[in-house]
This record gives C-alpha cells, structure tokens and sequence, in this order.
C-alpha cells in the first residue's frame, strides 16, 4: 500500500513541478481520479502536501548532501524522489530510515533507470546521518536544558 502511494505523490509531485505550483487543487484532482482505496491516496496526498509545504526546507538538506552534484541539474524524477524521502525521513521518524531509502531506491527503478539508485542511495544516507545528529544534539541540549533546572529548583 505506501509503495503505490509514494508511487502517485511522486507523480502528484512531478505534475506540480511541470506546471510550477505548490497549489494542492492539482495534486487532488489526480489523486480524485485514480481507482485506489482511500488509505492510499490519503497517504499520497499527505506526503504530496508535506513536500510541497517543506520544499525549501527539504531542498536545503539535498544541497548539502549532493556531491559534485547541483540540485538543478537532477532529473524533475529523481529530485522529487529524494524531496519525497527526505520529507519521510524526517516527519516520519517512527519508520525505519533503511526502508524509506529502498522505497526511493525502489522508485528509482521504476520511474527512471538503473543508474540513478547509487545516487539516490548514497545521498539519502548522508541525509538521515545529518537528520539524526541534529536529533541526538536536540536531545542532549533539551536533557542539559532540564537538568540546568532542576538544579536551580532544589
């Protein structure tokens, strides 16, 4: 079920980066049409929305995460591919990071060519190592944040 969905965010994603829109009317309006069960498209129009919303965001942990690479020069696939899965990787921090890259991974060869899954794999490794430093630094300050009180309160 959440391959087919990630499958129709990917093309929902696709479309608005051809007509140049972050406007969800689109992306609902292809999801309306599929024959699918709801669960799907609801989980493809969530993962559509919340790449769409975080792109900037999102963009910002590709570019510093793409080796001898620019973020423009990718395919509009293989970018909305890692857009997606960095979105996953980092709203969705209860599923495993060794599932979403396959899933990408998986999307690549569906969607584009053998060639272009290194890439993909590599770059969102990068990506979940970034992402869970960032976590573990968060927890540790907000830990030290705590203790600092508890300090000052006994």
């Amino acid at each position: 079920m959440r391959h087919q969905a990630r499958s129709y965010a990917l093309q929902g994603l696709y479309q608005a980066e051809l007509i140049q829109s972050k406007a969800m009317k689109h992306a609902d309006r292809f999801l309306d049409q599929l024959e699918t069960s709801s669960e799907v498209k609801s989980f493809a129009r969530e993962l559509i929305e919340g790449t769409l919303k975080h792109r900037k965001y999102l963009d910002r942990y590709l570019r510093n995460n793409l080796e001898h690479w620019k973020l423009s020069r990718l395919s509009i696939t293989v970018r909305n591919i890692l857009r997606l899965a960095v979105y996953e990787l980092y709203h969705y921090p209860d599923l495993s990071h060794n599932v979403v890259i396959n899933e990408a991974v998986e999307l690549c060869k569906d969607f584009v060519d053998d060639t272009s899954h290194g890439l993909t794999n590599s770059v969102l490794q990068k990506v979940f190592d970034q992402i869970d430093k960032e976590r573990k630094t968060k927890f540790t300050k907000n830990e030290e944040e705590e203790s600092l009180k508890e300090n000052v309160t006994t």
